[in-house]
């Protein structure tokens, strides 16, 4: 409750700025406030505008501010404590106000109630993930699913003994990594005679990864800060497993601790944490446990997990023994909606969420969802942003090792053209030390030949770094199409002195080039590749696993969507045949997005698309995630895995060549293969794809959409930098510009009311001027504040910020001036509407709710619009977000400088027309200028598209640059209506939940 901020001390930021100031951390905190420190700097005097709070996230020397990037709430908090007691306020009388202020209930345990039941025991709770019982469970369920394949070449479960004990090495409280590898050792097994690892487990729950699942509250608690690791350990181990999954619940924030404290359950975690003072408190609160709920209460987890670990049942064995579930049973997924606390990922649960019920509501359930997922579509902007740069950067230092190898070959081998075949040979070479890798004999470009060091079974092979070796001729045609591990023990292979110890002893001796491998990957790539030479059977054919994506949240995505369409197919209620379950079924596939570029190219599709500007996928063209879309639709199980087996023979025979009798990829599936009609259906259909699409996008029936804001924002109100306020006598001459930046609105009133105020002029010198503002008498001789930018301002702190930054929309008016004749002659313009003139009105339709003439908005808009509005000589036409679509048409109008460069530019393009007829709104320049951008072409694009030299100057300044900054007045000859669109990209007209729809902005 908020009673505990009456005795709470300055937060650690403000002690260190105080300190800072005073060199006296005890006086600091009894004297001076943040704001107080703020007064006396700005006191001291500056010649440069001083930046108050550090710029977030930035490194650059202009980022560094007075203040921390944000203050607590206890520093508020004392700051209001210090003015009561400065101003002498009783305690009786500030206390009461004090907590109404600070009123707040904790949220801990505030989601308890609200949490779903086991499907399984109604009466219980779902247990947390972060819980002991979920974890073990997963252990248990991961293990269940492996399979060892033995000397039979039969795959067998693994016996009770051998889960138990690879279970006891999983539940260590250990931090240190333990990989299959090593259970496979622990075992007595090799790492090739594991299998299931990267496939989902029976029940579609979990997916095995390349790392065994342990303990990982436990590990987070092993790995905590060091100011609480020790203790925290140290009472880990001497409490019992009750008590570890109390504090878990604690350290979750799923309970109030204050409630529980009866609660014997309870009484030693609580007995520690308020042993703790407040720094160690704030580590303990910054271990990191896994969230969410689980789908099983942990009475019931508990039960599954001795279950499996003890009888032969894998989790849907168990399951059926112990509850009587039927075969198809599964438990619910969470609604597809249902936020995860990351807000990368709950945008995209939100956007998928709102499409599938808006096409449930006008067609019924889909025959089929197919996703594709890509690497960063669950990524914030700025990961995304930075592995983009730490991709770029990487890619380009490799650039300059290959080039380096690309000249290497043109000098020492007289070779022209250098292929990729070519670069992959001489960096084996090079990192073998010129050296076979099975028989260590002296190798050379021209002598050598590359060989797979485990083939595949079925088409292809696996082509990755580290399955490739660069080998003397003999020992590929001795060893052929056999792993190296088993040729290695022949006769003929050890009379020509091969063996698996020298080869793994030649790996260790590996030499990389720093600007191809980090150190950390030079470790992985040499143990990879002896992973490789001890497999003694050929890599698995091309299956599902190979289409399928394996990133959690395309399997959490799958889940979902898969109960909400076919729940009933998973419940023991349910009362359906298997034939109409198999009519009633939607089916749900994650496919990899390697599999769409492949589609394209196997379907002859590129190069074929009429995108703007050019036939083959472009980025320039922002349509082109359209074309994704509706490949990945057409796409099947059976297909995609042809497809990887075609893009399996394609690699292979790109680096090493045709072998004998091989027949060519391209050709592939051949025919009489078990897959060659369906494929080729599907070749026919994506042909039919191809007409559909390029229909669509000549007719402009594709649209282009982004999220947008139409609430109030929660991001800054204005910018960090406080700017000296103007001060001028109130008895001068003040012209009507400076009045108008006048530093509150309540000045500005009492100043434009005086009656020698003249809208033009302003005000002339009176040295008996007096006005009150908020009670306060003024005479000529006080000085009063101005804002000095002419940019719109607030006041902040005795100055004043930009808020620029902090608009909410704009709205565009239709104006008309009357001459004599009563001829009216009209114009555009718009009046920007910022967000601190809203804040009052955020319960009101923010885009309609009048704007008095004293609010920033209107003292800052153009003065002929504000003039016609407030003598009624203005039309309201509608509202500009930032992410708008303006429609326009340029057909009827002459137009030169960067525009004219951009429409000759494109009007020699087929489609070019689109290019100039949608825009976006991405900003308001100033109070006359928009800032807008082609809807269609994204800036990324054009470099790759087109050479420097070819794309005109003006071009590149509105599609890379700063767009195209038309006034309101120019843009309204060729815009003709804001165009708002719905989930499926149609023009809103109307709306029933109040939504902003489009509006017509031409009138003729």
């Amino acid at each position: 409750m908020s009673y505990i901020l009456l005795g709470q001390p300055w937060s650690n930021r403000a002690k260190e700025k105080a300190k800072a100031y005073n060199d006296d951390a005890t006086a600091a905190e009894e004297e001076s406030t943040p704001a107080q420190l703020v007064v006396a700097m700005l006191d001291a005097g500056y010649a440069e505008a001083p930046r108050l709070r550090w710029r977030t996230g930035s490194k650059k020397p202009d980022a560094e501010g007075y203040l921390p990037v944000r203050l607590m709430q206890e520093d508020n908090a004392n700051e209001l404590k210090q003015i009561f007691r400065v101003q002498r306020v009783p305690a009786d009388e500030w206390k009461p106000l004090f907590r109404s202020v600070f009123y707040a209930v904790s949220p801990k345990g505030s989601a308890e109630q609200r949490v779903g039941q086991d499907p399984l025991a109604p009466e219980q709770a779902r247990a947390l993930k972060a819980s002991l019982a979920f974890q073990e469970y997963r252990i248990a369920n991961v293990i269940t699913n492996l399979r060892i394949k033995d000397a039979s070449a039969e795959l067998r479960k693994l016996t009770v003994d051998e889960k138990q004990s690879i279970y006891d090495q999983l539940v260590s409280p250990s931090s240190e990594d333990i990989t299959w590898s090593d259970l496979c050792d622990f075992l007595g097994f090799k790492r090739s005679q594991l299998k299931g690892v990267g496939s989902l487990t029976e029940d579609g729950e979990e997916r095995i990864s390349s790392r065994p699942p342990r303990l990982t509250s436990v590990q987070r608690i092993y790995e905590s800060d060091n100011k609480i690791r020790k203790p925290l350990v140290a009472w880990w181990k001497s409490a019992s497993d009750n008590e570890h999954e109390a504090m878990i619940r604690l350290l979750s924030n799923t309970v109030d601790i204050d409630k529980v404290r009866e609660d014997v359950a309870y009484a030693s975690a609580i007995e520690f944490i308020d042993g703790l003072d407040d720094d160690a408190l704030t580590k303990l609160d910054s271990v990191d446990l896994p969230s969410g709920r689980a789908a099983y209460s942990v009475e019931t987890l508990q039960k599954l997990t001795r279950q499996m670990l003890t009888t032969d049942d894998d989790l849907h064995e168990a399951r059926k023994t112990l509850f009587n579930v039927t075969d198809s049973w599964r438990p619910p997924a969470d609604p597809i909606g249902e936020p995860l606390g990351n807000p990368s990922v709950d945008r995209v649960l939100k956007n998928v969420n709102r499409y599938l019920m808006n096409c449930q509501q006008r067609w019924g359930n889909p025959v089929s969802v197919n996703i594709e997922h890509v690497r960063s579509s669950f990524s914030s902007v700025a990961f995304a942003r930075k592995d983009k740069r730490e991709y770029e950067k990487n890619n380009e230092k490799r650039s300059i090792f290959r080039s380096s190898l690309s000249e290497q070959l043109r000098a020492d081998e007289q070779m022209e053209k250098v292929r990729e075949s070519d670069l992959r040979r001489l960096e084996a070479i090079q990192r073998q030390n010129g050296q076979c890798l099975y028989c260590g004999r002296t190798i050379t470009f021209r002598t050598c030949e590359m060989d797979h060091i485990v083939p595949r079974k079925g088409v292809g092979s696996t082509n990755t770094r580290t399955n490739f070796a660069a080998v003397c001729a003999e020992c590929n045609r001795m060893k052929s199409n056999t792993p190296f591990a088993i040729w290695a023990r022949s006769e003929d292979a050890q009379t020509r002195g091969v063996s698996l110890a020298e080869a793994k002893k030649r790996v260790t001796m590996f030499t990389f080039n720093p600007k191809s491998y980090a150190p950390r990957e030079v470790k992985a790539f040499k143990q990879a590749v002896i992973a490789r030479l001890q497999q003694t059977e050929d890599d698995a054919a091309i299956d599902n696993r190979s289409i399928e994506s394996v990133a959690w949240m395309a399997d959490e995505l799958h889940r979902r969507i898969d109960w909400y369409f076919n729940a009933k197919q998973y419940v023991n209620s349910a009362s359906i045949d298997d034939a109409e379950a198999e009519t009633m079924k939607t089916t749900v596939s994650v496919f990899q997005g390697r599999v769409t570029a492949s589609a394209r190219r196997a379907a002859g599709i590129e190069g074929k698309i009429h995108f703007i500007g050019q036939q083959s996928k472009t980025r320039l063209d922002r349509r082109h995630h359209a074309v994704d879309a509706s490949v990945i639709a057409m796409m099947n199980t059976a297909a995609a895995q042809t497809l990887m087996e075609r893009e399996s023979l394609r690699e292979s025979q790109r680096l090493i060549g045709l072998m004998p009798g091989e027949r060519s990829w391209k050709e592939y599936p051949y025919e009489g293969t078990s897959r060659y009609e369906s494929f080729h259906l599907w070749l026919d259909n994506m042909d039919v794809l191809l007409e559909l699409l390029n229909d669509a996008l000549d007719n402009d029936r594709i649209a282009v959409m982004q999220s947008q804001r139409y609430v109030l924002g929660n991001s800054i109100a204005h910018d960090a930098t406080i700017h000296p306020l103007e001060k001028v006598p109130l008895g001068s001459a003040m012209s009507a510009d400076l009045i108008r930046r006048a530093s509150t609105p309540a000045l500005w009133c009492a100043l434009t009311r005086l009656p020698d105020y003249d809208e033009k002029e302003g005000l002339p010198e009176d040295s008996h001027r007096e006005i009150r503002v908020h009670d306060t008498r003024y005479s000529a001789d006080d000085e009063m504040g101005f804002f000095a930018s002419q940019a719109a301002q607030i006041a902040v702190q005795e100055g004043s910020a930009d808020i620029g930054s902090a608009i909410h929309h704009a709205r565009v008016y239709r104006c008309w001036k009357t001459n004599a004749k009563g001829v009216r002659k009209y114009f555009y313009g718009m009046i920007r509407v910022f967000q601190t003139d809203l804040l009052r009105a955020c319960h009101d339709d923010l885009f309609t709710v009048p704007l008095p003439p004293q609010s920033i908005s209107m003292r800052y808009g153009e003065p002929r619009v504000v003039q016609a509005l407030q003598s009624g000589n203005a039309q309201y036409l509608g509202s500009l977000v930032v992410g708008d679509e303006i429609e326009m048409d340029f057909s009827s109008l002459d137009v030169d400088g960067q525009i004219g460069e951009y429409l000759q530019f494109f009007s020699q393009f087929s489609g070019g027309n689109l290019a100039w007829k949608h825009w976006v709104v991405d900003g308001f320049f100033n109070q006359t200028q928009l800032r807008i951008r082609p809807r269609y072409l994204a800036a990324e694009g054009l470099a790759k598209a087109f050479s420097d030299d070819v794309v005109p100057d003006g071009v590149q300044k509105i599609v890379t640059k700063q767009g195209w900054l038309p006034p309101v007045n120019t843009a309204s000859k060729t815009a003709v209506r804001i165009v708002r669109r719905n989930a499926f990209g149609e023009p809103r007209l109307s709306s029933a939940h109040h939504m902003p729809c489009s509006w017509q902005w031409r009138h003729e």
